[in-house]
């Protein structure tokens, strides 16, 4: 019984983690399109050695692939309407804490669903969202109104400064 299939089980393993490593991306839920659409296609590329296949000829084709998304990559990096086209732009959800049902429903999204993103993201009331998107990546991000955002630095400093005079002026200067 030939055993073949060992050493190209080590090496579809060494090369596909190779291949992915170069590919980018280290954490699944930072994965685009293009690198879903990536791993779909190397992983059952990959084991067609396996099936009796040719071993250089798979491999060749996973360089390609890869080469090809890595210049796809570079091409979205490079042009901001190649960019625009392919990963959409913000979607608005909400605006001045209001819904936009239109919006919601061509995203089909339920109140239920929104206010869960909402929640994840620490806002338990619309009422404090001047503005709320889906972008592109599918994720929400969130402008909170500036009565509820929280404070910066620069707000804290802000403060101690208007502290500090407000205390100069209520203690006279003594003199010794």
């Amino acid at each position: 019984m030939p055993l073949d299939w060992i050493w190209k089980a080590i090496l579809i393993v060494a090369f596909g983690s190779v291949l992915l490593r170069l590919a980018g991306r280290t954490s699944v839920n930072k994965l685009t399109i293009t690198d879903v659409l990536l791993m779909l296609v190397i992983g059952p590329l990959l084991i067609r050695p396996v099936e009796n296949k040719n071993i250089w000829t798979t491999f060749g084709t996973a360089i390609v692939l890869v080469l090809t998304v890595t210049l796809f990559r570079s091409l979205l990096m490079r042009s901001e309407r190649m960019r625009s086209l392919w990963n959409g732009k913000p979607f608005p959800v909400i605006v001045n804490g209001k819904p936009e049902s239109d919006a919601m429903a061509s995203l089909k999204l339920s109140d239920e669903t929104l206010d869960a993103q909402l929640r994840a993201a620490g806002i338990y009331e619309r009422t404090q969202v001047e503005y709320a998107a889906f972008e592109g990546s599918g994720k929400l991000t969130v402008k909170l109104k500036p009565q509820f955002a929280p404070a910066t630095k620069q707000d804290v400093e802000q403060l101690k400064h208007t502290i500090m005079e407000e205390m100069k002026k209520q203690r006279p200067y003594s003199s010794t």
